[in-house]
């Protein structure tokens, strides 16, 4: 009964939840034109967000049917991707601690297909604000290019978790900030993949910073 409690019930709460919170949101766009480009290239485009700021997006991105987010094989994790589903998203289950090499082969070939995914910059267990190191090599081996993407709103409750989780109140004006992209090179050395990542990690925080002040 509490497994079919937590699988079955606690997403619909979730989705639901996120939906009417979402839309009342006053929302302001600013850089979406690094997306727009990507997208009449036809590239494949991994877009980065950090943990405490991804409530939002599943709503912002609802219903297109071609986006896939990477989630936490965590018992979180489990409520996270099948919310996710529920706005529309596929999902692949990985992280860096567990089922990663395995997560990674999938993401490659949804992204050597010419698809999208999303990915928490700073993984399931942080340091906060600090990009993981698989991002820049998962964007070398696919091809794909990385697109920082933010929110923030002056008008939230801010979480006491580890990663800042922030909540937007009701009717707040949100806004949603795309960075420069990251095009990484099919090869590259240990350095270049440490000197990108610092750099995808100084872009999100920059648009962060930003979204956070408007």
């Amino acid at each position: 009964m509490k497994d079919l409690l937590f699988k079955k019930f606690l997403p619909w709460i979730a989705f639901l939840f996120i939906y009417l919170l979402c839309s009342t949101l006053r929302v302001k766009v600013a850089g979406r034109e690094s997306e727009k480009e990507l997208e009449e290239k036809k590239r494949p485009v991994i877009y980065v967000f950090w943990h405490g700021r991804m409530l939002f997006f599943p709503y912002f991105y609802r219903f297109l049917g071609r986006h896939t987010i990477l989630v936490s094989p965590s018992k979180d994790g489990e409520i996270v991707a099948r919310t996710s589903r529920l706005f529309g998203f596929s999902t692949v289950r990985g992280s860096g601690y567990k089922e990663g090499a395995r997560a990674l082969r999938r993401l490659i070939r949804i992204l050597k297909k010419g698809g999208s995914i999303g990915i928490i910059g700073d993984g399931s267990r942080g340091p906060v604000f600090q990009a993981q190191k698989g991002i820049v090599r998962l964007a070398a081996l696919s091809g794909a290019t990385l697109l920082p993407i933010t929110y923030g709103t002056p008008a939230k409750f801010v979480f006491r978790s580890w990663d800042r989780f922030i909540l937007p109140y009701p009717f707040a004006k949100v806004k949603v900030v795309y960075g420069c992209p990251v095009v990484v090179p099919r090869k590259i050395t240990a350095n270049e993949e440490e000197e990108m990542r610092v750099e995808l990690e100084k872009r999100l925080n920059r648009i962060t910073f930003e979204a956070d002040e408007d």
